[in-house]
């Protein structure tokens, strides 16, 4: 789901959301509560814009305030607009998306539509997949108004009904039936109907309700979709590998520090280098220590991603970066970090154990 801001993802048991916030960058993934969806409603709902509210606001009156007036104001009679103009505003703003929603909503469906790992690393493969999908909220609103349409052609033609009265049973019934025309169209197998409505829904996907994505969207979409993937299926954004089939790995103490910043603070480069490595599909372990960052890999994807991560702060808006590596590369047999730690773990209890004994002696 694509709104003003960001992007949400939603699967079995959590939700998964990554949106702008005056240019800083909010992530979260949360368990699948009704909480959640009334925080996720509050965040769409005033993140659109204000012509979205104004619009909303006057609906509204024009539905209440004439009714209102009538029972309170003696001798006068006011018809108000009929409720069921607000269904059609809400599924109608569906067609007039703001210019970032339309790239958000064009991002989200090319990282459905791409069918390899979900990476940052494959950004420029994922800009180029598809940007219509064929479970876009689109097909749902084309096929209420399609609903609409039909049943008030048959309700006018076939009953005493007339065209306002057909109009408005027409709206209520098509939204009770959506649910299930939805589903068909989405999850059954494909006839001539399909094909016909997906047709002219992919239509309005692609010159309607989408635009190609920048840069940021792109990777806001990749943030989200990355953060529910590794809690329900990290197999979209993660090559597994077992740990014996490595091959000889490196070790890199990597320290990277913006130089001439305004702060002593670099406590937001640290957090984005560590989002990168996160979200990077290559074969690696990292920890994050004090005074810099252990990285664990074979040596080319080592300097592959000590490479990236050098870039951070220059995308920051850092003019001069001083990166200090120190590689630890042993050829004779297989080594880890955690490898490592356990040897000198294990001599210095020994050498405990040692002192023990002779103190008892």
């Amino acid at each position: 789901m694509s709104f003003q801001r960001g992007i949400i993802f939603i699967g079995k048991k959590n939700v998964a959301c990554s949106y702008n916030d005056k240019g800083k960058q909010i992530n979260w993934t949360k368990p699948l509560k009704v909480g959640t969806f009334l925080e996720l409603s509050k965040l769409v709902f005033f993140s659109m814009p204000m012509w979205f509210h104004g619009l909303l606001f006057i609906l509204l009156a024009m539905i209440i305030l004439p009714p209102f007036l009538s029972w309170v104001i003696e001798g006068i009679s006011i018809t108000g607009l009929p409720r069921f103009t607000l269904l059609f505003f809400l599924f109608g703003t569906h067609f007039w998306f703001p210019g970032e929603l339309k790239k958000y909503h064009g991002a989200e469906h090319k990282v459905f539509s791409y069918k390899g790992i979900i990476s940052v690393v494959n950004r420029k493969a994922i800009k180029n997949a598809k940007i219509t999908n064929r479970n876009c909220s689109t097909n749902s609103v084309f096929l209420y108004f399609l609903l609409v349409f039909l049943l008030t052609l048959c309700g006018n033609l076939l009953t005493e009904l007339s065209w306002l009265e057909a109009v408005e049973y027409s709206a209520y019934i098509s939204l009770g039936v959506l649910p299930f025309a939805a589903y068909w169209l989405n999850r059954t197998k494909e006839t001539f109907l399909h094909r016909w409505i997906l047709l002219v829904s992919y239509w309005l996907q692609k010159y309607i309700t989408t635009s190609e994505p920048d840069s940021i969207n792109l990777n806001t979409a990749i943030r989200s979709y990355r953060q529910l993937a590794l809690k329900e299926f990290p197999y979209r954004v993660r090559t597994i590998q077992k740990r014996k089939e490595r091959k000889l790995l490196a070790i890199a103490d990597v320290t990277i520090i913006p130089i001439g910043t305004e702060t002593t603070s670099v406590s937001d480069v640290v957090v984005e280098i560590h989002r990168i490595l996160k979200e990077s599909d290559k074969d690696i372990f990292f920890e994050l220590t004090p005074m810099s960052t252990l990285i664990e890999g074979e040596l080319p994807v080592l300097l592959e991603v000590i490479k990236e991560i050098h870039e951070v702060p220059f995308k920051l808006g850092h003019k001069r970066v001083a990166t200090n590596i120190r590689i630890d590369d042993r050829r004779d047999r297989t080594t880890s970090m955690s490898g490592k730690l356990n040897t000198v773990n294990i001599k210095l209890a020994a050498d405990d154990k040692k002192k023990e004994e002779e103190e008892e002696n």
